[in-house]
């Protein structure tokens, strides 16, 4: 009696102040959604600047290698200097390389103002979380997240449907320009909305510059060990180097965090059975949906021979079931468990891969765009109780460092997912199909068949990675 509802008192703050400063915060991850327009982009600017696909393609390479490498580190120096002052500069650092990309007059400027965007994705991806985490209690802290995952999940339902009609209408440049008054409204709402919170660090806190260097290092040559291996073979000299290599700087690396203090990253995080079973459920989850981005779209085109208008509606499908389920997965967490909810999303989603078996030649969109609501439905309630489970464990000195994790671990899941899933895929083709290229399976009926048979074996081994993330999920439950 008398006690206010966490609902509209949350830390002394205001009700509709603390769920606008939410709505400040997850404009960051709705920014890096954003993103998946450039995918769409890529021949126009090929086109545009007269380059070759494999040097477009750079751009998205620096820019996931960047990110993936960078998140540790920005999640360490928001822990260090102040988790709302690193999401600012992440911001600033956005939107100068959108304005700088926008006008980029080579292919060579547009690829090195990648990396500035990365520098500020990688910042906003691993201090979002943060920032939520310290800001609400945890009676209420999964629905938080789960709002922040689908106001991010908005981003990428705005970016695949403008996306088509920008490049219809304007230059391929618009796909950046569109972004910028989005990204001075977070800025002023930063700004305004979110003084004081978290600033507040620990006295007398060094940041580990020369770890956040070898860390970064380190992920760099992971995502280039997989970018190469998958390129060329993995038994060849130069992943085992690079493998070798990367191997050395991870060893410098973690016998430094053991030494210094405070270390960039706290080991005994690791050590907590939750928050592993949680990133390891994650990095699974990812692997094994990222082929609805990559694999399911030349199906579409290629297979079925339906448009591009079809393959937008799969994704908005899956975007927009994801955006529904995640605040329902949060507010779950925080009235059951996250780690139930965790299982329930992945068993969803192993359905929903599962599914893909039944596909014959003949599919429709419809049946497609089913499956694609199922794992779009189990990934919102997935993310939201997963995050969850990763930022409790994380401890209120570490918030930055346990975005991060969360995030790097997503991102690995992509790389691999492309570099390990792909690489299955072509296999399988092609040792059924030796006469027919893969971008022209529909020419003969046998290519055809090779290709739908490749298609289900991907999608099988990818469901048997979902699992996977059951077991970790459930692990990470009777852990907590």
């Amino acid at each position: 009696m008398g006690q206010s509802s966490p609902l509209k008192s949350v830390n002394g703050r205001s009700g509709w102040w603390i769920w606008i400063q939410l709505v400040v915060v997850s404009s960051g991850m709705f920014l890096v959604a954003l993103d998946v327009t450039v995918n769409v982009s890529l021949p126009a600017i090929s086109d545009y600047f007269t380059a070759e696909p494999r040097i477009v393609y750079l751009m998205i390479t620096f820019y996931l290698g960047t990110t993936i490498g960078l998140q540790l580190g920005m999640g360490g120096a928001g822990d260090t200097f102040g988790l709302r002052r690193i999401f600012l500069v992440g911001l600033v650092a956005y939107t100068v390389a959108m304005v700088a990309i926008s006008f980029s007059p080579t292919i060579n400027s547009v690829i090195g103002f990648r990396v500035v965007q990365a520098f500020g994705n990688a910042s906003l991806a691993a201090i979002a979380p943060a920032l939520v985490t310290s800001m609400f209690p945890r009676e209420i802290r999964g629905r938080a997240l789960g709002i922040m995952t689908g106001i991010g999940t908005l981003g990428m339902i705005l970016g695949t449907v403008s996306a088509g009609a920008l490049l219809e209408i304007v230059s391929w440049r618009w796909i950046f320009l569109f972004r910028i008054p989005f990204c001075i409204a977070a800025i002023a709402g930063t700004l305004f909305f979110l003084r004081g919170v978290g600033d507040k660090v620990e006295e007398g806190r060094v940041f580990d510059w020369i770890g956040a260097s070898l860390v970064f290092a380190a992920m760099t040559v992971v995502v280039l060990f997989l970018n190469i291996g998958a390129l060329i073979g993995w038994v060849r000299i130069e992943p085992v180097l690079i493998l070798f290599v990367g191997a050395c700087i991870w060893v410098i690396f973690i016998r430094r965090q053991k030494v210094f203090k405070p270390p960039l990253i706290d080991l005994k995080v690791l050590n907590n059975k939750v928050v592993t079973g949680a990133l390891v459920a994650n990095l699974c989850m990812f692997m094994s949906t990222f082929v609805n981005v990559f694999i399911l779209p030349y199906f579409v085109s290629e297979i079925m021979g339906a448009s591009t208008t079809s393959l937008a509606v799969l994704l908005l499908v899956n975007s927009l079931a994801l955006a529904l389920c995640a605040p329902l997965g949060g507010y779950l967490s925080d009235r059951i468990s996250p780690g139930p909810v965790t299982i329930v999303g992945t068993i969803l989603i192993v359905l929903g891969l599962l599914s893909y078996q039944t596909v014959a030649i003949g599919v429709s969109v419809m049946a497609l765009a089913v499956r694609m609501a199922i794992i779009g439905a189990g990934m919102g309630l997935f993310q939201s109780a997963n995050l969850n489970l990763v930022m409790t464990g994380a401890g209120k000195t570490s918030l930055g460092t346990g975005g991060a994790l969360s995030s790097i671990t997503r991102g690995i899941g992509n790389v691999v997912a492309v570099a390990v899933l792909g690489g299955l895929f072509t296999g399988a083709y092609t040792s059924k199909n030796h006469g027919v290229d893969i971008l022209l399976a529909s020419t003969t009926t046998d290519s055809v068949v090779a290709y739908l048979a490749a298609f289900k074996l991907v999608y099988f081994a990818a469901a048997a990675i979902a699992f996977g993330a059951t077991i970790a999920s459930v692990i990470a439950w009777r852990r907590g």
